[in-house]
């Protein structure tokens, strides 16, 4: 990363079960999801390539996992969402990716 370009955007919070359900309710209307990868415990990672939406909202909602994380576009830009079981809920760490046809300026 160069010295002017700033890291993507970044937001966090704890959700319950019900923000969850909007989620992934949200994500499959609005949203093209390219990627979900299960994390089920330490260092193990799930089939990404037959995961869906609806796995996730089973795994979530029986907390049977340790992690998801859904990769999607949304408004011509990328996103990363990383949902982790807490003891709170379930928490999100969403980061947007640069824009479709824009390349960080070089410096």
């Amino acid at each position: 990363m160069h010295d002017d370009e700033a890291p993507p955007p970044m937001r966090e919070a704890v959700l319950d079960d019900a923000a969850i359900e909007s989620l992934l309710g949200d994500l499959e209307v609005f949203a093209q999801v390219d990627e979900i990868v299960i994390k089920s415990g330490r260092g193990m990672v799930g089939d990404a390539a037959r995961a869906t939406l609806a796995d996730v909202r089973r795994l979530l909602g029986e907390r049977s996992v340790r992690g998801v994380q859904i990769r999607y576009v949304y408004d011509d830009a990328r996103w990363l969402d990383t949902l982790m079981v807490v003891p709170e809920g379930i928490r999100l760490i969403r980061v947007r990716h640069d824009a479709f046809g824009q390349t960080p300026q070089q410096g």
